[in-house]
């Protein structure tokens, strides 16, 4: 592709070649920085006068050839038309220049004298030309020309006042030039005439863009282009080269965003490549150095003089290399530095890191010459990484610290220092790839026994271990914290870290450990100690049920924290928390703030937890396409090997709501999976066995589903973690057996379990009494699943609710009551499709004729729900539900006859005229009742 012509520079070389022609011989010297365009100009100079008929010589200087005599006049004697008489003229005056030591009878001639005679003769010869035709010498790159041929050159100009003869010569612009003697002589002549190149402006990369494009485009691409390329016109074709392979590969157009690959970078080479060896030296330098390259670092660094440097530095500005000094691009700098072999880049990346220590730079910035060079020279460096490590966890950029850390590890040979920076490196890596942390948990185990660490960070080191299955190492390791022999030998009760705290936590967290959860009350937190607060909020929750203090202390912890590795298990506590105090829609803004942070500050790990437990929510609201949603997002983050024992949480969520959705191909491709045997020992693998035993329920794999119901209930009373709120296996259980017809049985679990700490929530309780309606009687069942209604609707949870209003339209169906059932289908219908549970709903009604009902069209006219007022909501609500006047007004506390007004002004505003039309007219939202409507009715631990 040719570039945008030069044209005042060449119209400039026309006009002194038409004096040229009229017979005034001229001299003109070009001069431009490295790949500034002048070889092209000359070439087109010499193409465009070889046509008009003129005589045209060219020669090029080469740096491996200064130092052959009279080299360049070789190339214009025989790089042109020349006759080949002249050429043998001029090739006897050459020859004579040129000594034959073998010759003995040969009479020596100095060096001057022969140069003399060929200027002479070659002088003459040129001249005579002249008189008959124009002669055009161009010779470019004069820079590196020999000595002879520049005095030969000196000596036809000083005789040039008259004659067609032109000479052109190009050179690059440098600081210092190499022959300042060569420079001087020739500027004095008269007719000599200087042309000096710039790099391209803006306009001029929008002219040579507009080539390619329209003009508009070429405005818009021009100042990128021109920043990345410094107008650098060798540079540009690679830009412009890069961008047209990217637009043959299919993209539409140029991009705004310059493409700098293969051309680009072989651009950079062809410039690099054309300087002298002390300014690549220097450009290494500034690569190396980067925003800290100044003229006395980077001499210190490439071991040339300061003033040289600047020399150099001064000639690489001048090629658009440089912008205020440094390297102007990423692509330029990486290009640099590849040129530079991998033994001396470490050396110099390791002298680099010793100087900008010396002057005082900040640490993270020798930091970053230590990890590339990939090894440290004393102890110091150690202190320098990790205070680097510090600052780049302070600013989010985990990698690097985590580089930092893995070289000070190496390079440590203090075994306490080395232990705290392995454990510090491990929690690091453990945000991205709990997999890669996990090799460094025996040495860490090893350090902790040996008593190079401290003893709370034993509960670090256990947590780990349980989350790769290693419960046993984690059991020992947690023996430090004891208070016979452990670390740090006895400690208070006031101590955050004293076992009597730690226990429930670490209890809860990974079942197993040697004390049961408390029961006497004994589960407050510790004020300003997030950990052991969050721990006592979701051990409240579990055992005490849903209640304001352990809403407040997990509010708390949510409002106070800030996310680090030490707070994520507490956020995590106080997320679950809220979710087993029914307060789900609480923790799900919570969870977006948390997810958005970890992804902000790269924590991936962090990310794919806060997903999980978004996962969980969604779920506990009975929105499955949701929670489906997020559990595959949780999954995809990490891969399942870093998930460790924590898999099953995510892959139970996943199970439990492609099973709600009727998905059941796609959730038995989820048991597929294969999961840590050691997960089994954990509360993940409750909830797993808990989700797989629904799948299995659903398909009508009875055997299966009781065998892990069961397997749920052996585990948790084995650990001392019989917690309905946690997994409600005896609801479970009696599901089963309810499906083999052992109604008996399974009342005596479900009451069981009813009686059980913390099944006082309206969740749990709701279930449990909608499994206990289904051991019931025909006539008791109403009753019971009205409750659970209530409770459910209270709750949050859709799905549930789902279950509940399918179970009671069936019982008001076998009770002959078929309005009420068909109500009731209707409602459950509605609500499945806002949950995305219909195959659930229809599977729980396809015994029934309401089901042709639910599917039904919604009444249209009227105004919508929102027009009613909340006294209207609140009757229409549970008069849809199928209560009574009477039942609407002992729970309203108002009289049959405000009812029946209230139902008047309903039916007209939602223009229905029975009852049975209200669940197609009202939302789900509308269904929310008082607090003393959706209250527990079923006294706890009461017989059924």
């Amino acid at each position: 592709m040719a570039f945008v012509e030069r044209c005042t520079e060449m119209a400039r070389l026309r006009e002194l070649f038409a004096q040229t022609e009229q017979g005034r011989a001229q001299t003109v010297v070009i001069s431009g920085a490295v790949a500034s365009g002048k070889t092209e100009l000359l070439h087109t100079f010499a193409e465009e006068t070889a046509r008009s008929g003129a005589l045209v010589l060219t020669a090029t200087g080469a740096r491996a050839e200064s130092g052959l005599a009279l080299g360049v006049i070789c190339q214009l004697v025989h790089n042109g038309d020349l006759p080949p008489d002249l050429v043998q003229q001029a090739d006897s005056l050459l020859n004579q220049s040129i000594q034959h030591p073998e010759d003995p009878e040969r009479e020596p001639v100095t060096l001057q004298q022969t140069s003399a005679k060929v200027a002479r003769g070659l002088s003459t010869m040129l001249l005579e030309l002249a008189a008959e035709r124009s002669v055009v010498l161009v010779i470019d790159d004069i820079q590196y020309a020999d000595g002879p041929s520049l005095q030969f050159l000196l000596y036809l100009m000083r005789r040039l006042t008259n004659g067609r003869l032109m000479v052109v010569l190009g050179e690059c612009a440098v600081a210092h030039p190499s022959h300042p003697t060569f420079h001087a002589e020739l500027l004095r002549q008269r007719n000599c005439h200087r042309v000096r190149l710039q790099l391209l402006s803006p306009q001029g990369v929008r002219e040579l863009l507009a080539e390619l494009t329209d003009e508009d485009t070429a405005g818009r691409l021009a100042p990128a282009y021109h920043q990345v390329s410094g107008g650098n016109p060798l540079l540009l074709r690679g830009l412009v080269e890069d961008g047209m392979v990217r637009l043959a590969g299919g993209t539409e157009a140029l991009s705004t965003r310059p493409i700098t690959e293969e051309s680009f970078q072989q651009a950079v080479l062809a410039c690099l490549y054309r300087w002298d060896s002390t300014t690549i030296r220097t450009a290494h330098g500034l690569a190396v150095l980067g925003r800290w390259a100044t003229p006395p670092l980077v001499a210190a660094l490439v071991d040339v003089k300061a003033a040289r440097v600047e020399q150099s530095v001064a000639d690489l500005a001048r090629s658009g290399f440089l912008t205020d000094g440094r390297l102007r691009h990423p692509a330029v700098t990486a290009t640099v530095l590849g040129t530079i072999g991998l033994e001396e880049r470490t050396r110099m990346h390791g002298r680099a890191a010793e100087l900008l220590h010396d002057n005082g730079v900040r640490e993270t910035d020798v930091a970053e010459h230590l990890v590339a060079a990939g090894r440290i020279r004393d102890q110091k460096d150690v202190s320098v990484l990790r205070n680097a490590a510090v600052q780049a966890l302070a600013e989010d950029h985990v990698d690097f610290a985590v580089e930092c850390l893995t070289l000070a590890c190496a390079g440590c040979t203090d075994e306490r220092q080395r232990a705290a920076l392995t454990l510090t490196l491990t929690r690091l890596e453990w945000r991205t790839r709990p997999s890669a942390a996990a090799r460094h948990l025996t040495p860490l185990t090893e350090a902790l026994r040996a008593g190079h660490l401290e003893s709370e960070d034993a509960v670090t080191i256990a947590d780990y271990l349980f989350w790769h299955g290693r419960a046993d190492e984690a059991r020992a390791v947690l023996g430090v914290l004891g208070t016979d022999g452990g670390a740090s030998g006895p400690r208070s009760v006031t101590d955050p870290y004293h076992p009597g705290h730690l226990q429930p936590w670490m209890h809860l967290s990974r079942p197993g450990t040697p004390q049961a959860l408390p029961r006497d009350g004994r589960h407050g937190g510790i004020p300003g100690h997030v950990g052991l607060t969050a721990s006592a909020a979701l051990t409240s929750a579990l055992i005490d049920g849903p209640g304001e203090k352990a809403i407040g202390w997990a509010e708390q912890v949510l409002a106070d924290c800030t996310l680090s590795d030490c707070t994520v298990a507490a956020v995590q506590s106080a997320l679950y928390a809220l979710i087993h105090c029914d307060r789900a829609a609480k923790a799900a803004p919570w969870c977006h703030v948390f997810i958005a942070e970890a992804r902000a500050r790269q924590a991936t790990t962090w990310e794919a937890l806060f997903k999980g437990v978004r996962a969980e929510i969604a779920l506990r609201q009975g929105d499955l396409p949701t929670a489906a949603r997020w559990a595959e997002e949780a999954l995809s983050l990490i891969s399942p090997r870093c998930w460790g024992v924590a898999v099953g949480e995510p892959l139970a969520v996943l199970l439990l709501a492609r099973t709600a959705m009727g998905r059941h191909e796609e959730a038995a491709q989820l048991l597929r999976h294969v999961v840590p045997d050691a997960m089994f020992e954990t509360r993940f693998g409750l909830k797993y066995l808990h989700a797989r035993g629904h799948h299995h329920l659903a398909v009508g794999r009875l055997q299966a589903a009781l065998a892990d119901f069961r397997r749920c209930g052996e585990l948790m009373r084995e650990w001392s973690l019989d917690l309905p709120a946690l997994v409600p296996w005896r609801s479970d259980v009696a599901r089963v057996q309810l499906a083999l017809n052992q109604r008996e049985a399974a009342r005596e679990l479900v009451t069981e379990e009813l009686a059980l700490p913390g099944a006082t929530g309206a969740r749990s309780r709701g279930v449990a009494l909608r499994v206990l309606a289904a051991a019931r009687d025909l006539k008791q069942r109403p009753l019971l699943l009205r409750e659970a209604v209530d409770l459910l609707q209270a709750a949050g949870d859709r799905v549930e609710l789902v279950r509940a209003l399918a179970e009671l339209s069936r019982a008001h169906h076998g009770l002959g009551e078929f309005n009420r059932a068909r109500m009731m289908g209707r409602r459950a219908m509605q609500v499945a499709k806002d949950c995305g549970a219909e195959e659930l709903c229809r599977q729980l009604l396809a015994d029934q004729d309401v089901a042709d009902g639910a599917d039904g069209g919604e009444a249209h006219g009227g105004e919508s729900a929102e027009a009613l007022s909340d006294a209207e909501r609140r009757v229409a609500a549970l008069a849809a539900m199928g209560h009574t006047n009477r039942e609407i007004g002992s729970r309203l506390y108002i009289t049959v006859s405000t009812v029946e007004q209230h139902l008047t002004r309903v039916y007209r505003k939602l223009d229905v005229t029975r009852r049975t039309d209200l669940p197609l007219r009202l939302k789900d939202g509308d269904y929310s009742l008082p607090q003393q409507v959706a209250a527990e009715r079923w006294p706890v631990g009461a017989e059924a």
